[in-house]
């Protein structure tokens, strides 16, 4: 068999970045519980001046995810449905979404993510140690969520270990706010991150070894070698995206577990609860309540008339179906603002989104947010948060993840040893 050529100088994914996500003006001051009983489907501004429709109760917004009556890319008047701008990403109307999902689906199934089980505790364990030496405040982004979480995807995608502080660094440069999201910043970073992928296919490719690795980047050459389903313009653009989306997401989740271990007492009860389950009921209602503080579902367009609520969507509007309003629906969750993880109905949180667009690295998410819980609670540290919360600045990058620029703690050792 003759191996495909290897990329040419030329060939990326996209520019700029496919898809950029965005958020109706105010969506973190909508008053859900107000706008469901008054308004259920709703006319909103965006920031460009325009308008769409905001979906905020819990059936609805999982009707629109779910129908085939909603696509995830603009309408083209002249040809009735999707839209004529190229798109290589996973984030496509069948059938190209149903044959690259299925191409990078197992790897990310809940049987095969298990494997890095010990990886991500190791690391998770390695960067607490190091806080553990630190002589004052450090930052829970910078110095555990967001290299522990880059680590990982990193290891699952197939990114060398000395790469990976570049890796990250390249992320952070493409994932800036949504104000510089087509700026000089943004657009250089894709084009290096780019760079750096086609050629790390192309020394995969050389390396006799390198496709027969565990990992994402190994699957995906062989099924281009063997079966041709995936051109290299899309590998490319699924290599670079998947850890791009993934990784801000889940350093932010983690965070936010932080801030109830810490702020409302979650570290102490879980040391000294007994009840079985409680951590992983813990990890899920941090998943619940998180979705208001990441990013959101991707705006979906009618491809016909559509009735959603009552209210007739037309053909080409746009609709925005917000998952933090399905994780405080109080229909569905009693009290949705206040965190509970003892709540009746918490398996049925949006939080990775549903339908056939639902994450495709929910597993990994949640065994990574599991470890880190674990590793925290037993790690033998209690933590100072130096910062309150709400007073910690946030941004939203260009894929509509809100996050934290810092989150200062300082870490002392635990009372009883952590016990």
């Amino acid at each position: 068999m003759t191996a495909p050529e290897q990329p040419q100088a030329g060939v990326t994914s996209r520019e700029p970045p496919p898809v950029e996500r965005f958020r109706p003006a105010d969506l973190d001051e909508r008053d859900w519980s107000r706008l469901r009983a008054t308004c259920p489907v709703s006319r909103v501004d965006t920031p460009e001046g325009g308008e769409v429709w905001l979906v905020s109760r819990y059936a609805d917004i999982r009707a629109v995810l779910a129908s085939r009556q909603f696509s995830v890319s603009p309408i083209d008047p002249d040809r009735g449905t999707g839209t004529a701008e190229a798109n290589e990403s996973i984030f496509q109307d069948p059938p190209e979404h149903t044959r690259l999902r299925g191409l990078v689906a197992g790897p990310f199934a809940v049987g095969y993510v298990g494997r890095y089980q010990d990886t991500i505790r190791a690391g998770a364990d390695l960067l607490l140690d190091r806080i553990r030496e630190v002589d004052g405040p450090v930052d829970v982004m910078e110095d555990f969520s967001k290299p522990l979480t880059m680590n990982v995807i990193s290891e699952v995608v197939g990114v060398p270990e000395p790469d990976r502080a570049l890796f990250q660094r390249l992320s952070d440069q493409l994932l800036v706010p949504l104000s510089e999201a087509q700026g000089v910043v943004a657009l250089e970073g894709w084009r290096q991150l780019n760079d750096y992928v086609r050629d790390l296919i192309a020394q995969r490719r050389r390396d006799p070894q390198g496709r027969d690795r565990p990992d994402l980047l190994a699957h995906m050459i062989r099924a281009q070698e063997e079966d041709g389903i995936v051109d290299d313009v899309e590998l490319a653009t699924m290599v670079l995206g998947l850890p791009v989306a993934g990784y801000v997401s889940t350093a932010n989740a983690i965070a936010v577990a932080m801030r109830y271990l810490l702020e409302f007492g979650w570290l102490a009860r879980l040391r000294g609860e007994q009840e079985a389950g409680l951590r992983k009921q813990f990890v899920e209602e941090v998943l619940r309540i998180q979705s208001g503080d990441n990013g959101e579902s991707m705006p979906r367009f009618a491809a016909e008339n559509v009735r959603i609520g009552g209210v007739l969507i037309s053909k080409g509007d746009t609709v925005v179906a917000p998952l933090v309003a399905a994780n405080r629906d109080a229909d569905i969750f009693s009290d949705p603002e206040v965190f509970d993880p003892h709540r009746p109905n918490l398996g049925r949180h949006v939080a990775f989104g549903f339908g056939i667009h639902r994450c495709l690295g929910a597993n990994l998410a949640r065994l990574e947010l599991r470890i880190a819980v674990d590793a925290l609670v037993e790690c033998g540290m209690d933590f100072v948060m130096l910062e309150a919360w709400k007073a910690v600045p946030w941004k939203v990058n260009m894929l509509g993840d809100r996050f934290p620029e810092r989150m200062p703690v300082r870490a002392l050792p635990a009372a009883n040893g952590g016990e």
